[in-house]
């Protein structure tokens, strides 16, 4: 029997069984929601993730599968909203991902048998096998990434053959289009010997904002990826601005939308304005510590301590620190480091060398994240504090 997802008051707890996967024909529902319906579902679900109303979408998406158990909607957006919520803030558990994935994979090959123009169908098999490659590469595994973008890009081009104005297919193609071209030299010529198509950074641009204008289901979706391209990849504030302003008002309760407009206001030396934007949010958010890596909070929670360095309020940044010091956060990667690197900075600031030395000195006992051993090895060479500007990313 399907099992649902446990609830707490604040949050989804992951309880998702794979015997849910194993359901076949035999046990499908005689009444067949009308896709109106299911669609509903689906916008309204990715609305409340992108809400971080967790409990909500998951209550649509399962409204799917309770009137239908066979449709692949339920089963992909079940893995799309366990993805969200592991990279804000859950344990990471890929393998319940890809159970829900290679299940929905199952049933849309027997409906492309049936009939292999089913465009619902290849909208459904790209975004099975983008968010495969998503998975991949955020474990770094470039190569298999690399291969599952190109199977999204050839069933987004299937969808555009069909139809020509399809809006969702242009966000697998420009995901694909972007990325493809931004990936260094030396792994082009690997991609080359695969034979993986090359990419276009600008097509890659335009598409997703068409999808973001046009789009139906990837309009939310291609809105996010847009502002996180012009925050991390394209350094532009003013498109990012907009987008993360945009994002704000429709889905307030999003940290991570408020994070990113942070990045801006931050590289502007917006401080005081940059402060007011974060430091509401770790006490209301903190209770996601509860359920896993919470990457989301540390990432607000440093950023926080940096601008109060900046801002010359010692105390105020010290203690944040010192609090991810003492959690020890394991994603990101890098912020552990990095925090002791900034406290290192802070206790400099303050004319404290020898608390100083002692957390640089713990920082380059740890893998080398972002170059931060060279700006401590410059440190200490130098004898001098280490300008707040020279770790400002």
């Amino acid at each position: 029997m399907k099992q649902k997802l446990k609830y707490s008051k604040t949050a989804v707890i992951p309880g998702l069984i794979l015997a849910l996967l194993l359901f076949t024909v035999a046990h499908s529902t005689s009444t067949i929601p009308q896709k109106e319906q299911i669609d509903t579902c689906i916008l309204t679900g990715v609305e409340e993730t992108s809400n971080f109303e967790f409990n909500q979408a998951y209550d649509n998406f399962n409204q799917i599968y309770l009137q239908d158990n066979i449709n692949p909607a339920s089963y992909f957006y079940f893995a799309w909203l366990l993805s969200k919520m592991q990279d804000y803030y859950l344990t990471k558990d890929n393998k319940q991902i890809s159970s829900y994935l290679k299940y929905t994979d199952l049933l849309l090959d027997k409906k492309l048998k049936e009939n292999d123009k089913d465009v619902d169908a290849l909208f459904y098999k790209a975004a099975v096998y983008g968010l495969f490659a998503y998975m991949e590469g955020s474990q770094n595994s470039w190569w298999q990434s690399a291969k599952y973008g190109k199977k999204m890009r050839n069933y987004a081009k299937k969808i555009i053959q069909i139809q020509p104005d399809n809006a969702d297919a242009l966000y697998f193609l420009g995901t694909y289009d972007y990325f493809a071209d931004i990936i260094p030299t030396t792994q082009k010529f690997v991609r080359s010997l695969l034979m993986i198509p090359g990419g276009n950074r600008t097509r890659g641009l335009a598409e997703l904002k068409d999808a973001v204008a046009y789009g139906y289901y990837t309009k939310v979706e291609a809105e996010e990826t847009l502002l996180y391209i012009y925050v991390y990849y394209e350094h532009s504030c003013i498109d990012a601005e907009k987008i993360a302003s945009s994002l704000i008002e429709k889905f307030p309760d999003n940290p991570a939308y408020k994070l990113a407009l942070s990045y801006c206001t931050y590289y502007k030396q917006e401080w005081a304005q940059n402060a007011k934007l974060l430091e509401d949010l770790p006490p209301h958010y903190s209770y996601l510590k509860k359920y896993g890596h919470a990457s989301v909070v540390y990432e607000i929670e440093y950023w926080l301590a940096r601008i109060y360095l900046h801002m010359e309020k010692y105390n105020e940044s010290e203690e944040l620190l010192l609090q991810i010091i003492k959690e020890k956060p394991t994603e990101p990667r890098w912020i552990y480091q990095w925090s002791l690197l900034s406290l290192g900075q802070c206790y400099d600031l303050r004319g404290n060398t020898t608390e100083a030395l002692t957390y640089y000195t713990k920082a380059l006992q740890l893998k080398n994240y972002k170059n931060a051993y060279s700006k401590i090895q410059w440190r200490l060479k130098n004898k001098l504090t280490l300008p707040l500007s020279a770790t400002d990313y």
